[in-house]
């Protein structure tokens, strides 16, 4: 049985995604497809538009087979971290033969290429990077002008773009594991990944942006939204139900949630913050103090050093209470992580068999009775994301439900 291996988010599914996964399952002639999905929080550091159960659902409705977490620690976190979390725990489950992912530039070589050079980190690469870092520019803008100075634009185009960035991480990340899995790129279809226009293949942002708009002015049956249906691969009422339940009031409960858990603490335990460097911790608490809305506090933070991005994960990773060296012990190359399954149909059940065969990885589908599977060290990663997903519901969702991770069974289709 040959598996394709995808690492997403689906937030929500979309198009562009089905569109992927239909021509990488071609190009694998695969016979089973498994995804690592963020959970309650995303890459970026937001928290998911909807919780990750009925993101599973859509994603089963839509030709993934198998739907598996990826855990907080790594779905929350930098694109290295993302990629590295995936990778690793696909590589653990010895049944991923391919992995597919999107890029703007399609092509595997230039890709890999490039994912060689930088996971080698010659001295000359180093020195220069240091250099770039110098002149205040934030860490992806550095490692491009570094690689332009090396080689040249049409190289460091490619570090441009948020999915050949996390296409290089993931070439990155097997090179350095030695992973036997296949690489697969595609071109990514449609609107860029911050785009709002409403074409064909929508991005996730502007699906979230109609959604979220309607809510506001209470029209969420509104033209606007049923015009979905013609942009999504599932029936657009799959999507409008949970979001009956999104509360508006989320970022005001998440801001407020900030204030006590930054404000009421000593500094020492934000500058023990992942991401946190160069006195940032100041800058966030002085902004905390003032800052009316959660979007006008990130906005009092981000510098040309400090992207919107990194903020975001910084406050994820307070609220959840991540420090550096506990994070430090989940990317060790040594650490052993677990496979968490959200939800499988016929086809994803003959691939957990296929990995309880051939993997080294524990696999969760019962929360009580899997939590005694795990290490101390995996039951600590597990936590993370049992705290995440209450998180979620205490400030996203109406109807709160106390440790949903223990409640929810995985889902069958």
């Amino acid at each position: 049985m040959k598996v394709l291996g995808i690492i997403t988010e689906y937030n929500p599914f979309h198009k562009g995604h089905a569109w992927q996964l239909e021509t990488t399952k071609k190009i694998s002639q695969a016979d089973g497809v498994m995804t690592l999905m963020s959970g309650s929080i995303t890459q970026r550091g937001d928290f998911a538009i909807i919780n990750k159960w009925e993101r599973t659902r859509l994603a089963l409705a839509s030709g993934i087979d198998l739907v598996c977490e990826l855990p907080f620690v790594y779905a929350g976190q930098s694109a290295e971290a993302f990629a590295q979390g995936g990778i690793k725990i696909f590589n653990a489950t010895g049944a991923c033969d391919f992995l597919s992912f999107g890029s703007e530039h399609g092509e595997l070589e230039p890709l890999q290429a490039l994912a060689q050079i930088l996971s080698l980190e010659s001295p000359e690469f180093k020195q220069l990077l240091g250099f770039a870092l110098d002149t205040g520019v934030s860490f992806p803008k550095a490692r491009e002008q570094t690689i332009h100075e090396l080689l040249g634009e049409e190289v460091s185009s490619l570090l441009t773009t948020p999915n050949n960035i996390l296409a290089i991480e993931y070439l990155k990340a097997l090179i350095v594991t030695q992973s036997t899995i296949s690489p697969i790129t595609v071109k990514r279809q449609g609107s860029d990944y911050h785009s709002l226009e409403t074409s064909d293949y929508m991005s996730a942002t502007a699906i979230r942006k109609i959604l979220l708009n309607s809510l506001v002015r209470d029209t969420i049956h509104s033209n606007p939204v049923m015009d979905l249906k013609n942009k999504l691969p599932y029936k657009v009422e799959s999507l409008l139900a949970p979001m009956e339940d999104y509360n508006l009031q989320g970022d005001a409960l998440f801001l407020n949630a900030l204030r006590l858990m930054i404000l009421s603490r000593d500094v020492g335990d934000l500058k023990n913050t992942p991401y946190v460097a160069e006195g940032l911790e100041h800058k966030i608490r002085d902004a905390l103090k003032t800052a009316k809305t959660l979007d006008a506090l990130v906005d009092a933070i981000i510098s040309k050093r400090i992207p919107k991005t990194r903020v975001q994960r910084i406050l994820c990773n307070r609220l959840l209470e991540l420090d550096k060296k506990v994070l430090f012990k989940f990317n060790d190359p040594s650490f052993k992580p677990y496979l968490r399954v959200l939800g499988f149909n016929s086809t994803g059940q003959a691939i957990l068999r296929k990995i309880k065969k051939q993997g080294d990885i524990p696999i969760l589908t019962n929360m009580s009775r899997g939590e005694r599977l795990l290490s101390p060290v995996q039951r600590e990663m597990l936590h993370y994301d049992i705290r995440a997903t209450d998180l979620h519901n205490l400030f996203y969702e109406k109807n709160y439900q106390y440790h949903h991770d223990y409640t929810q069974s995985p889902i069958r289709i």
